[in-house]
């Protein structure tokens, strides 16, 4: 049986256009973000779906790397983005793919922590540690609900449990709600950024 740890439950998904998490833009929270320019700073993209927000972040001069291993989303982000960025949208398993070069000086959560099951959080975690520079950055949006597997996805967070989750490495400098969220994340959704420590195990 296929699960969100599969790619094959999400070409499904894509294929039945069953995506309410589908923003079909650039979310405003990030587009004040992007008015400060990334003057070449390396972001990553993780679980990068329709690769909306790719060009957005090219467009404020980062050096845009996203990545999903749905071969549907991936497709459909090169197709999204044009022959220029395309090269930039890996196919590729987020926990695994060997990304080239130094580590990121950012990280954009848009609805990938709620698309994996709440058992991965901590290897999620600890992935983005590995892969973001000391005092680099992740950025993005965040679902607030107590997760029940035979619901999700999107599975959200329960009140505390992300503080107690990124604290190990992150320290949180900016969390406010978000005034335009999808029906799905209506009134749960934070955006938050978090810059990542030194801590280490």
């Amino acid at each position: 049986m296929s699960t969100p740890n599969h790619p094959e439950f999400w070409n499904s998904r894509y294929l039945k256009d069953d995506t309410p998490w589908d923003f079909d833009g650039v979310p405003a929270d990030l587009k004040e973000f992007l008015q400060k320019k990334g003057r070449g700073a390396k972001v990553l993209i993780p679980g990068c779906g329709s690769g909306y927000e790719i060009q957005a972040f090219a467009e404020a001069d980062y050096e845009v790397t996203a990545i999903d291993f749905s071969p549907f989303a991936v497709d459909r982000a090169k197709r999204m983005v044009g022959p220029d960025l395309a090269k930039n949208v890996l196919l590729g398993d987020f926990f695994q793919y060997d990304f080239p070069g130094e580590a990121f000086d950012l990280i954009y959560e848009r609805a990938f922590v709620c698309s994996i099951l709440p058992d991965r959080r901590q290897t999620y975690r600890d992935r983005l540690a590995q892969l973001l520079k000391y005092r680099g950055l992740l950025i993005g949006y965040y679902y607030y609900k107590k997760p029940v597997l035979s619901e999700g996805p999107p599975y959200g967070f329960a009140w505390g449990t992300a503080d107690d989750l990124f604290s190990r490495y992150f320290l949180l400098v900016k969390d406010e709600p978000v005034n335009d969220s999808l029906p799905i994340f209506a009134g749960r959704e934070r955006w938050q950024e978090r810059r990542r420590t030194s801590i280490q195990e």
